[in-house]
């Protein structure tokens, strides 16, 4: 299966070059100076004879881009982390919140501030950029937009390493951790259209609080407004265990299988199928529109509709290509998130495993006598194509292999798109009806009763899934071959 063929394919290869280079330098050895790498280049482009010159030149100098744009940002990085220093020192910071606080796993809460001004003691210095405030419970009630002054002491920073907390951390701009108990509020930055998408999607999220009873309100609430840190560790690992904990981020996995699904499902209700495109996009556009618009959530619905629209238009070659292109666009002006940002990776995997393993896992699935209904082989085949490139991924990551996956997925990711366009009405209408709100949220609160008793059923099941402790080349080189095998099988394997 060509991903593009003849001269869309060729002219894919620079960026996907760019994007590999990217990726050597989040695994290149810090004790390995970056000349190593160049000189390697030089003799790749002379003794690479095989591809056209022209082309060989512009690979060779995309590699090396992409290679000095990453390390570039990682030295610049690592030098912004030593800018304050202020060891067994009082720290005050002034900033304004920029996300939605979180809760740590750990118990606590987490807030991003943009920092205005800083003092280590009584003196003044200079910082940029944003701080990583930790705090108690109660500060989950602050708002975006608020100024505050900070109170503390500064953590010393994670280690190192792809997906690894420190470059999460480098992702999202943040430069400093700090530890604080006490806090005064300063100001509040003036309403803006920004402010009230975040600010009315919160409190469309609180409306779920008061609607559902628990468990199920734990669920809704990541389920469509993302983030698992509020689930109870039972349930959170209930999800891992079942190949589940896709459905609690708002994600490129999470939204690509919703647009998929909700066009399928329009498609089995006889819609037309540009009509079907269209109501999924706009359903997509109103969703990020409620959910505040986050950066992901919004880079997961472009590259959705990205898919869809080139189906749609027979021009899946071409979506191919510009795919490519705007994660290089991302990684250029940001390369962190290729190795800071787990949610990246499975957005560009899950859209990817959608494009090229849908239509194969549909005719495989075609051939088993068990699963001819067109509701049940479609569903699957969307959820075996999404997962088939993206769990590789999550073990190199966590190490976490779910056998129970598959068919929890079958059980369950059926009922997402309904569930999410069900609980998106109800919480503007239990929000503006307070009084109704039980009986606006029964048919969500019904679906998320049986899900939840599905999932607590398949994760007590023996072999649910496990966790193996393997080095972590280990898991990148099963990874790499299992990618590499994949690709061959998709090439070669043919259906008649």
């Amino acid at each position: 299966m060509s991903l593009g063929g003849g001269q869309s394919s060729r002219s894919s290869y620079p960026w996907l070059a760019f994007i590999i280079g990217v990726a050597i330098a989040g695994l290149w050895p810090e004790q390995w100076p970056a000349i190593y790498y160049y000189a390697g280049l030089v003799g790749l482009a002379w003794g690479s004879s095989f591809i056209p010159r022209k082309t060989r030149w512009l690979i060779i100098l995309c590699l090396a881009l992409g290679f000095g744009r990453a390390h570039w940002a990682l030295v610049n990085k690592e030098a912004a982390t030593h800018q304050l220093i202020c060891s067994n020192k009082i720290v005050t910071i002034r900033g304004e919140i920029v996300g939605q606080p979180q809760p740590r796993s750990s118990g606590g809460s987490q807030l991003i501030v943009k920092i205005k001004s800083a003092q280590c003691g009584v003196e003044t210095v200079s910082v940029s950029g944003r701080a990583m405030i930790y705090g108690p419970d109660s500060w989950l009630d602050s708002g975006v937009g608020e100024e505050w002054q900070f109170t503390g002491k500064l953590k010393n920073w994670p280690e190192g390493g792809v997906f690894s907390y420190r470059y999460s951390l480098f992702s999202r701009g943040v430069g400093i951790i700090m530890a604080s108990e006490k806090r005064q509020l300063v100001g509040r930055k003036p309403p803006n259209l920004w402010l009230k998408l975040v600010n009315g999607q919160q409190r469309l999220a609180d409306v779920l609080t008061t609607s559902l009873p628990e468990p199920a309100a734990s669920l809704a609430g990541p389920l469509i407004w993302g983030g698992a840190g509020r689930l109870p560790a039972e349930w959170r690992n209930a999800l891992a265990l079942t190949g589940l904990s896709h459905i609690t981020a708002v994600s490129g996995f999470n939204i690509s299988l919703l647009i998929i699904l909700l066009f399928n499902n329009l498609l089995l209700l006889h819609c037309p199928r540009l009509l079907a495109s269209t109501t999924t996009s706009l359903v997509i556009v109103l969703y990020l529109a409620l959910i505040g618009a986050p950066a992901s959530a919004v880079r997961a619905g472009l590259l959705g509709l990205l898919m869809l629209w080139g189906r749609q238009l027979g021009r899946l070659g071409q979506a191919y290509h510009l795919l490519l292109i705007s994660a290089s666009l991302m990684l250029l002006a940001n390369p962190f998130y290729l190795w800071g940002d787990l949610g990246f990776g499975l957005s560009y995997l899950a859209v990817l495993g959608l494009m090229t393993w849908t239509k194969w896992w549909t005719k495989l699935i075609e051939r088993l006598p068990l699963i001819r209904y067109p509701l049940i082989r479609d569903n699957l085949a969307v959820t075996l194509a999404a997962q088939t490139w993206t769990w590789p991924l999550i073990f190199w990551q966590f190490g976490q292999i779910s056998v129970i996956a598959p068919l929890a997925n079958l059980l369950v990711v059926w009922a997402l798109p309904w569930l999410t366009i069900f609980l998106l009405l109800a919480s503007p209408l239990g929000w503006l009806w307070p009084e109704a709100q039980v009986f606006i949220f029964m048919p969500a609160g019904w679906l998320l009763t049986i899900l939840l008793t599905i999932i607590k059923y398949l994760a007590h099941l023996p072999c649910a899934g496990f966790i193996v402790n393997w080095p972590d080349n280990w898991r990148i080189i099963i990874c790499l071959v299992y990618y590499i095998l994949t690709l061959i099988l998709l090439k070669n394997w043919k259906f008649s």
